[in-house]
């Protein structure tokens, strides 16, 4: 049995994460020793590690959470990571496309700026390199 402050320096997050993640429902003590720490088993330690994992890859403790309903219920959680991740993919795919978009708009920008450098200033409160119709 791990007390809190054990737990969380072999998973390597403070005691704060941990409380935070029973708050969430993400993580449970199993017991409490006499003098009132919580104690937690090794499974606990697995569960986090998943948990840091997880969030490394980019889910929300919510998506984590399903997750780990999931698997408490007894099924294999395998088709449920599957859409998640499928999720994940595509909204990288789309932010990919809206920084590239972005990127081109940058680099556009840029060259016509150093095309055109030391524009006369027309004494108003913007940056003709800002101007979103470069004269």
């Amino acid at each position: 049995m791990y007390r809190i402050g054990e737990l969380a320096r072999e998973a390597g997050v403070s005691t704060d994460t941990l409380r935070f993640y029973e708050r969430e429902g993400l993580l449970r003590p199993e017991e409490r020793s006499e003098g009132g720490y919580r104690l937690y088993e090794a499974e606990a330690l697995q569960r986090l590690r998943f948990i840091k994992q997880a969030q490394a890859l980019g889910l929300t403790l919510e998506e984590i959470r399903a997750v780990l309903e999931v698997m408490e219920g007894g099924r294999p959680p395998c088709a449920d990571v599957r859409r998640v991740l499928r999720q994940k993919v595509t909204l990288l795919e789309q932010r990919i496309a809206e920084l590239t978009a972005l990127r081109d708009t940058l680099a556009s920008r840029l060259e016509w700026a150093e095309a055109h450098p030391d524009p006369a200033c027309d004494g108003k409160d913007h940056c003709v390199y800002l101007d979103p119709t470069p004269a």
